[in-house]
């Protein structure tokens, strides 16, 4: 069958977001890791603000808000995968980080394009000159996957680490998107609809093809299911499932699940609460991550990142929001041994991008932005072989 990809046109796209957040507030939709230290003076001393980006126009308000609705109405509640190489331990620390994608809002395409920089933020430089998000590095470093809207819904493409030779993989009307690699390098999971968010049958489920775009097949039917990640032996997917939106606040709760790559052994892990998203897989396999949005106000763990063993046990709080920080989108270095999160710096009200310790929830600030030029969608890549 052709594939549609996800999304909504550019032009279109938040007016095509909210009539969905309407529709679907009739049926079903969407957004605390262990506790570190309020970020009075202590965490922002541990706060090493590396680069800054200049910027033009935009309220970061603005921007969050785009971005709630986008992935509530996809049911792409956005979730990026780490891309390491392997399952074990010992062979994830033997990876070298490399470099990593964002996206940046740019002024002239009223929309976000992609970037690269060195892990620090240093040496950024444009990936992508059209409305693009949601970016996701091959396992070899050569090519990053993301999202793109046109007239028909919005696609999968792949792109080289340095700006050229874009390939488009999926074609036709409707939703996919979300792509993720999987550890081997051979397979993409993404979640797909043929409907667009505008209809009120739209929901989307979990997909794998290869990574040219070829023999795409179905792994889960009858639920609203987003943001796959694959396991780092390649057998599994964890992935979101989108069990309903409170109309009075649009705000969305999720359940994570696990399944077979061949759809079977079905299981939830982490039970629905609100606000949750953003599940990633850690290079070892011994943890997911995921946060709660911060735009789920009232929401226990708002703003927070949390971390659970596979088998749902152990559930606890990485790095907690403050009267400082937000967090949001959590990504796992190559090695498995630090996060790259969005970070809200509350004070400045500006959308950045920090490191953070798995263990210790030590921040450093990698790449800032302006309130008119916020950057979003974390993907950390290893370095090239």
């Amino acid at each position: 069958m052709i594939f549609a990809a996800i999304g909504s046109p550019s032009a279109s796209r938040n007016l095509r977001q909210n009539q969905t957040i309407w529709q679907l507030t009739e049926r079903v939709l969407d957004h605390n890791i262990r506790a570190g230290p309020d970020d009075g003076g202590a965490a922002d001393e541990c706060t090493h603000v590396i680069t800054h980006v200049r910027g033009s126009h935009r309220e970061v308000t603005m921007h969050r808000s785009h971005q709630k609705l986008s992935r509530l109405v996809t049911a792409a509640v956005i979730a990026a995968g780490c891309v390491a190489f392997s399952a074990g331990p010992s062979d994830a620390a033997a990876v070298h980080n490399g470099p990593i994608a964002f996206g940046r809002f740019d002024p002239a395409l009223g929309d976000f394009s992609l970037w690269t920089a060195d892990s620090d933020g240093t040496h950024q430089r444009p990936l992508t000159t059209v409305p693009s998000f949601m970016p996701n590095w091959a396992p070899d470093g050569a090519r990053v996957a993301f999202d793109f809207p046109d007239d028909t819904g919005e696609h999968i493409a792949t792109i080289r680490y340095d700006g050229t030779g874009q390939r488009q993989l999926t074609f036709g009307p409707g939703i996919q998107g979300d792509a993720r690699y999987s550890h081997d390098g051979r397979l993409l999971a993404f979640d797909a609809s043929t409907l667009l968010p505008d209809d009120p049958a739209f929901t989307t489920d979990i997909w794998v093809m290869a990574v040219d775009g070829s023999h795409p097949r179905q792994v889960t039917r009858g639920g609203f299911d987003v943001e796959p990640v694959f396991s780092p032996d390649g057998q599994q997917i964890a992935f979101g499932r989108i069990t309903g939106l409170d109309p009075n606040n649009f705000q969305q709760s999720e359940a994570v699940y696990v399944v077979r790559t061949d759809g079977t052994d079905l299981h939830e892990i982490v039970p629905s609460r609100p606000g949750l998203e953003h599940p990633a897989w850690s290079p070892d396999g011994s943890r997911l991550v995921f946060n709660i949005s911060p735009e789920a106000q009232g929401a226990p763990g708002a703003g927070s990142v949390f971390a659970v063993d596979p088998s749902g046990a152990g559930l606890h709080v990485v790095r907690a929001a403050s009267a400082h920080w937000f967090f949001f989108k959590p990504v796992w270095s190559p090695d498995g041994r630090k996060l790259l999160v969005g970070c809200h710096r509350v004070t400045t009200g500006t959308e950045n991008l920090c490191v953070m310790n798995p263990d210790s929830g030590r921040l450093d600030v990698v790449v800032s932005a302006p309130p008119s030029r916020p950057v979003n969608f974390p993907a950390w890549g290893p370095k090239r072989r």
